[in-house]
């Protein structure tokens, strides 16, 4: 499968100066979403002199990729665990304080919904986005509504929106975020949870960092990057990890050894074990323009 779609500036702010980072090693052949794909050519980690975000060349045509993600099937991936035994307690307790009775709830790349659950336990009107039809009667047995895209919402309004594990797939951030500002009733939120490739660990693995490993992650916007936007206002940037299984002693140990082992072989470092938090939880408030 041909993967020769290069940026010639950053995706993100559009600024011309970029710089090579590093290429990437994909297993061969990779697994995009939940489908085997065979890439011609070798990912690249660039990064943008102006913003300060990452992001990564030869990457899927947009309209491929968004197939792929349609065809796939994220069932296997849907599991028994909450949201609230899933993640880590500062993101649960975030989540809790805005999530309630009467608050209009959009999560978009909602994959299982178990963000949604917890929302709708606490008392919000919750819909779902997700490419994946396969998604569509999971989520509607558990009281939610679906949509295939942000923009069959039309303009519907809303309190909250979401956006776990989804900005790092994009490739139109600031389309997104402008779309998600037309949705947010004024003073709205819009919170995203990603992978913060400027922490430490990431800093020292570089290309190697294990959440590069994964063909759909293309873009990596940085704190400067969230600072600057017009339409909204960075509230909190807060760091964390992506579950709460990475704070456990036993887990940690066990990437401890394989880390060790890795070292006496002469492999890379691959950003675990993290000795920090190696996510960001973002929040962004409309801002009134």
């Amino acid at each position: 499968m041909r993967n020769d779609v290069r940026w010639s500036r950053c995706p993100l702010c559009d600024f011309l100066r970029i710089s090579y980072i590093g290429g990437i090693a994909y297993e061969k052949p990779t697994q995009f979403s939940s489908i085997l794909v065979h890439l011609e050519n070798d990912p690249e980690l660039w990064r943008c002199e102006n913003c300060h975000s990452s992001f990564v060349q030869n990457v899927l045509p947009p309209g491929i990729a968004r197939e792929l993600y349609s065809q796939g099937d994220s069932t296997n991936r849907w599991s028994t665990v909450t949201f609230e035994q899933h993640k880590t307690p500062e993101i649960v307790a975030e989540l809790s304080q805005i999530l309630g009775e009467g608050k209009q709830h959009l999560d978009v790349g909602c994959s299982g919904g178990s963000l949604l659950d917890f929302s709708k336990k606490r008392g919000s009107s919750t819909v779902g986005v997700d490419y994946s039809s396969i998604t569509r009667e999971h989520l509607e047995s558990k009281g939610h509504a679906w949509v295939p895209s942000l923009e069959s919402l039309g303009g519907q309004g809303f309190d909250i929106i979401t956006a776990f594990d989804l900005i790092e797939h994009l490739y139109d951030v600031r389309g997104f975020l402008q779309e998600c500002c037309h949705l947010l009733r004024p003073g709205g939120r819009l919170v995203m949870l990603t992978g913060n490739i400027d922490c430490q660990s990431a800093r020292i693995a570089r290309e190697h960092w294990w959440y590069l490993s994964y063909p759909e992650h293309i873009v990596f916007p940085s704190r400067v990057f969230f600072e600057r936007l017009t339409n909204f206002k960075l509230e909190k940037w807060i760091p964390t990890y992506a579950s709460s299984g990475y704070r456990h002693p036993l887990y940690r140990l066990r990437l401890l050894l394989g880390f060790l082992k890795r070292k006496v072989q002469g492999k890379k470092y691959t950003g675990l074990p993290s000795w920090v938090p190696d996510h960001s939880l973002i929040f962004l408030t409309k801002a009134n323009v």
